[in-house]
């Protein structure tokens, strides 16, 4: 059975096999390392295979501004991005994935409006200034969980998309009512290219292999789905 630590009760889960490999995607991954972080290596050498990483956000994403400003329907035309924005704001989830100064310069301008701009040092006059306050309390609730991004200590595959235009900073005329223009850099659509590339400074950080992979012109979703992600997923688990 698979066994897991302090603070929860121990819990087992039958496998037929010793170790197997594990696959997660987009901000999964953020839970899956703040799990793996509080195992033992013992546990982690005897439980886990390989790690495949899927569009991670290690570092945060850019437009979790907009989503919590002005809302995001994701294109989908019929949903009102403002309808869906108090939905969106209320899951902590969206709070943590806020850019990190690990990932970002500190000057780095994410919105700009008429009155204000604002870096990754000015979220709580952000959260302020759009009328959400809690969201702050979720934000220092979260932002510690995985900061200090401590190596999973299993071997890992860091899959990500690039080629796609990315959300990385807005211009509001109106904020934080209206739809902001938007400025692009290179990603997955969701997942900037240098939040997915955090991994990387794990090669020298753990003694086990850390491999990154480059899906190009790979969007977001669509590298779940994409042949060259499932081949890659195929080959770990049949030993191929």
């Amino acid at each position: 059975c698979l066994t897991s630590k302090n603070p929860t009760p121990a819990k087992c889960i039958p496998t037929k096999t010793p170790t197997s490999p594990t696959g997660i995607s987009n901000m999964g991954n953020m839970y899956t390392l703040y799990f793996l972080n509080n195992q033992t290596q013992d546990w982690k050498d005897k439980y886990i295979k390989d790690y495949v990483s899927l569009g991670a956000p290690w570092g945060g994403v850019a437009k979790t501004l907009r989503v919590l400003a002005s809302g995001d329907n994701n294109r989908i035309p019929v949903i009102s991005s403002l309808k869906i924005r108090d939905q969106q704001r209320s899951a902590v989830s969206t709070n943590w994935m806020l850019p990190y100064n690990y990932t970002w310069p500190p000057d780095k301008v994410f919105v700009r409006t008429p009155t204000a701009n604002y870096t990754l040092r000015d979220y709580q006059k952000f959260y302020r200034d759009i009328n959400f306050e809690d969201g702050w309390l979720m934000r220092q609730d979260t932002e510690p969980l995985v900061y200090r991004m401590t190596p999973p200590g299993v071997r890992i595959h860091c899959l990500y998309g690039t080629g796609v235009e990315t959300p990385d900073s807005f211009h509001y005329e109106s904020f934080p009512d209206k739809e902001p223009k938007i400025f692009y850099s290179d990603g997955d659509g969701t997942v900037n290219l240098q939040s997915a590339l955090q991994c990387q400074k794990w090669v020298n950080m753990q003694k086990q292999k850390v491999v990154v992979f480059e899906l190009s012109g790979n969007e977001h979703i669509q590298m779940l789905s994409n042949d060259t992600t499932i081949s890659y997923v195929k080959k770990l688990l049949f030993d191929l």
